[in-house]
């Protein structure tokens, strides 16, 4: 079988999955004014991934939220969390993913805006080329 088209780009497809799950407005670069934007959750290619059997590959995604304090820190990486547990066998106009898996949030420093909590966590996604295979 000879391979037809590509594999879908992660971002588009997981920013438009966490609106449409979640209602979480995600942005792929850090806005400047960052305390004016908070919750703020970003997303960016990972180190990672890999290709499977049949033609699957997995796409790694840093996700990145930024928050002003651990209540409202929970709830979204909760509510993150769940939606990348309901993103596998499922897609949206962007593509479709097989399986979805997410490592554990965690927090790391912030120096840009004082009073910004930042937590990260890396999705994998394993995904199919858009097209048919012939």
């Amino acid at each position: 079988m000879l391979l037809q088209g590509q594999w879908p780009h992660p971002l588009p497809l997981l920013i438009a999955w966490l609106k449409d799950d979640v209602g979480i407005s995600a942005v792929s670069k850090v806005p400047d004014d960052m305390k004016d934007h908070l919750p703020c959750v970003m997303v960016t290619p990972a180190p990672g991934g890999g290709q499977g059997a049949d033609y699957t590959r997995t796409r790694s995604v840093d996700i990145d939220v930024y928050a002003a304090d651990w209540k409202s820190m929970a709830d979204i990486t909760g509510r993150i969390e769940a939606s990348i547990f309901r993103l596998g066998g499922r897609g949206n106009r962007y593509g479709y993913v097989d399986a979805a898996r997410i490592t554990e949030f965690s927090q790391i420093a912030y120096e840009r805006a004082a009073g910004v909590l930042r937590c990260t966590a890396t999705a994998s996604l394993d995904m199919r080329p858009k097209t048919s295979l012939k």
